[in-house]
C-alpha cells in the first residue's frame, strides 16, 4: 500500500476534471489491507510509517463534493426542489459548484432567468445521462441522426475504455487501428460499436481488433435504455443518417450539442488549444486519433477536459469553425 491514490475531482470554478494524486484516508487503507485476505490469509505491506497513517483523513471526500453537479441540479429541481442551494444534502457542496450548474443548465435552455426547470429541462431529466448528453440527444431530432448520436452517448456513458491494447502494441511502432476515422474520436467508436454489433460472435471479434467486450455490452444496455426513453417519454423517432459518407451530419449535430465545449487551435502555438467559452489551454490528448494529425484541425469539439500533468482535451472530433456561426449564432454569432 503506497498512502497514495489518484482521485477524480472537478474544479468548482472552471468545471474542468483533474486527476489528483492525493494521500489515501484511513478507511481506504482498512479496505486495502482487505483485498489481500478475501479469500485466503494474506499480508499486507504499508509504505508508510504508522505516524503518517494517524495523520491521514479518516474517511475519502465524498463524491458529492468533488463532482460536477449539473445532474444533481437538474434532478432535484425536476422532483420539484424549488431552492437547490438550500435543500438539506448530507454532504453539501460547494456553493460555487451549483452556481456553475445552475450556469451551464440555463446556457443549454433547461432552466430560464429565474432558475426555473423549462419544459426542455423537464425533458432532459427524464434521461439517466448527464444533461449535456441528454442536450444532445434532443438535438439529434433536429439532425435526424439520433440513432448515431444514441451509440455515442452511449459509448461516453459506459465510462470504460472501449479502445484496448497489449504492452507489444504500445511500445511497437503507432498504427492506425481498423475503426479510427480521420475526424475523430467520437466517429471512430461509433464506426467500432457499429461493427461490433453486426458481428455473430461478438467477443472474438473484440480479443482479435482489440476492442473491450465487457465496455462494448455496457455500452449496449446503456443505449437499449436511452432508446426506450426517447421512445416512450419524448414520443422521439429514431432516424438514422445512414453510411458513414454521410457522417458530416454527425459532426455537425455534435457541435450543436457539444458547444459549450468546442476549442479553436493557437495560431502561434500550432499543438495547443484555447476553449472557446472558458478560456482553458488544453492539448489534445495522445490517445486522440487527431493528435498526430498535420496540420492539427483548426477547430474541434471535446468530451473531457481533464488535468493531469498537464490539461488535455479527451475524446475529439474536428469541425467546420464556420459552422459555429451557422449553428451557435447566440454564442459564436460575433
Amino acid at each position: 500500500d503506497t498512502g497514495v491514490m489518484k482521485l477524480k475531482m472537478c474544479h468548482p470554478q472552471t468545471g474542468i476534471e483533474m486527476l489528483r494524486t492525493v494521500e489515501t484516508s484511513q478507511a481506504s487503507a482498512i479496505q486495502r489491507a482487505g483485498r489481500a485476505g478475501r479469500e485466503a490469509p494474506g499480508e499486507v505491506f504499508r509504505l508508510y510509517v504508522e505516524s503518517d497513517y494517524h495523520k491521514m483523513p479518516v474517511q475519502t471526500p465524498a463524491e458529492i463534493l468533488r463532482c460536477e453537479m449539473a445532474s444533481v441540479y437538474v434532478s432535484l429541481k425536476a422532483l420539484g426542489i424549488s431552492k437547490v442551494s438550500s435543500f438539506p444534502l448530507v454532504d453539501r457542496p460547494p456553493r460555487e459548484a451549483l452556481e456553475k450548474a445552475a450556469h451551464f443548465l440555463c446556457r443549454i435552455g433547461a432552466l430560464d432567468t429565474k432558475d426555473a426547470l423549462t419544459d426542455l429541462g423537464r425533458k432532459l431529466a427524464t434521461l439517466p445521462v448527464h444533461p449535456l448528453y441528454a442536450y444532445c440527444l434532443h438535438v439529434s431530432l433536429e439532425f435526424e441522426c439520433t440513432a448515431e448520436i444514441l451509440s455515442i452517448v452511449a459509448m461516453m456513458s459506459a465510462d470504460a475504455q472501449i479502445f484496448t491494447s497489449s504492452r507489444k502494441q504500445r511500445e511497437g511502432p503507432q498504427q492506425a487501428k481498423p475503426f479510427h476515422h480521420e475526424d475523430g474520436d467520437h466517429l471512430s467508436l461509433l464506426s467500432a460499436f457499429g461493427r461490433w454489433r453486426k458481428q455473430k460472435n461478438r467477443k472474438a471479434f473484440a480479443a482479435e481488433n482489440s476492442l473491450s467486450h465487457s465496455a462494448l455490452e455496457k455500452a449496449e444496455n446503456i443505449r437499449n435504455q436511452l432508446k426506450e426513453r426517447l421512445q416512450q417519454v419524448w414520443n422521439a423517432n429514431i432516424s438514422s443518417c445512414g453510411e458513414p459518407k454521410n457522417w458530416v451530419v454527425v459532426r455537425r449535430c455534435l457541435l450543436k450539442g457539444l458547444f459549450l465545449q468546442t476549442a479553436r487551435r493557437d495560431e502561434v502555438n500550432q499543438t495547443s488549444y484555447r476553449t472557446l467559452l472558458s478560456r482553458q489551454e488544453a492539448k489534445l490528448h495522445p490517445s486522440s486519433v487527431l493528435h498526430r494529425r498535420q496540420p492539427p484541425p483548426s477547430c474541434v469539439v471535446y468530451s473531457e477536459l481533464v488535468v493531469t500533468s498537464k490539461s488535455y482535451l479527451r475524446t475529439v472530433t474536428e469541425v467546420n469553425p464556420a459552422w459555429l456561426p451557422e449553428l451557435c449564432p447566440k454564442f459564436f454569432g460575433g
